[in-house]
């Protein structure tokens, strides 16, 4: 539903988040027009609608709260899954130190290759549900390379290192899990993103209500309106996909691994 606004520049994507809840408000002010135009409001009703607005935008900026909370919780177990992804390909690669030299190669190489393969070809296409298969057949040889440095050890030391050796590389394999999961995820506001707007559009009835027959009055609350809400939107776009759009979640701790001396 909103998979365009990710792709749009970050000020570009202010700007359609400001128009999109102005477009709300004008929809909501035509339709109280309508209404009032069929249905004229009794002698106490500007008061009424007064009293309404306080108890409208409450429960508008609370859920419009909770899933900002939920946005950036999901950013925040991205950024984890990065981190812990590169920990323990960090750790893989101290406890190769250890081995001796054909294996000890042979799982540089391995850890090597892969972290090019993940940051080269498959965070690019992460943010469309995709991963890559030449990532994950060089992240099971690795597993598989450790199981047998265990079974061919013959000294307490290698195998102790062969031992954490598959440790870490299965520690890899979660945090890719938790990787591509979070990023294949829909997004919260793919789910909540209609109750959020249904709530925008009856908060913006009530304010036209309110200064409907008050041009200077209605356009300044319509603008504030905007913008505020506009403002918060942008922020929940902003995260609400960690691995797209301007603000993706970048592979630079893998990254460093690459260039390391």
């Amino acid at each position: 539903m909103f998979e365009f606004i990710h792709l749009l520049p970050a000020w570009l994507k202010f700007v359609a988040c400001v128009l999109f809840v102005g477009l709300i408000t004008v929809a909501a002010l035509g339709m109280m027009s309508a209404l009032r135009r069929f249905w004229p409001p009794g002698p106490h009703g500007h008061n009424m609608v007064a009293t309404m607005l306080s108890g409208i935008l409450v429960p508008t900026g609370m859920v419009v709260a909770l899933v900002a909370a939920d946005i950036w919780q999901q950013d925040a177990k991205g950024h984890a899954a990065v981190e812990h992804e590169a920990s323990a390909v960090i750790d893989v690669l101290r406890v190769a130190k250890f081995l001796p030299g054909d294996q000890r190669e042979n799982v540089t190489g391995l850890t090597d290759d892969y972290i090019r393969e993940v940051v080269e070809n498959e965070w690019p296409i992460m943010s469309s549900g995709r991963w890559s298969p030449a990532a994950e057949d060089l992240l099971e040889a690795l597993v598989v390379a450790s199981v047998q440095i265990e079974a061919a050890a013959d000294r307490l030391g290698q195998r102790r290192a062969a031992e954490e050796l598959r440790r870490y590389a299965h520690d890899i394999e979660r945090a890719r899990d938790d990787r591509l999961l979070i990023a294949r995820s829909p997004g919260i506001m793919s789910a909540k993103g209609t109750v959020v707007l249904m709530l925008l559009f009856v908060a913006a009835c009530v304010l036209c209500e309110l200064h409907l027959h008050q041009r200077r009055s209605l356009a300044i609350a319509m603008l504030l309106f905007s913008l505020s809400f506009g403002a918060t939107l942008y922020l929940i776009m902003s995260f609400d996909r960690p691995f797209m759009g301007t603000n993706q979640i970048q592979p630079e701790s893998l990254s460093l691994l690459l260039i390391r001396g």
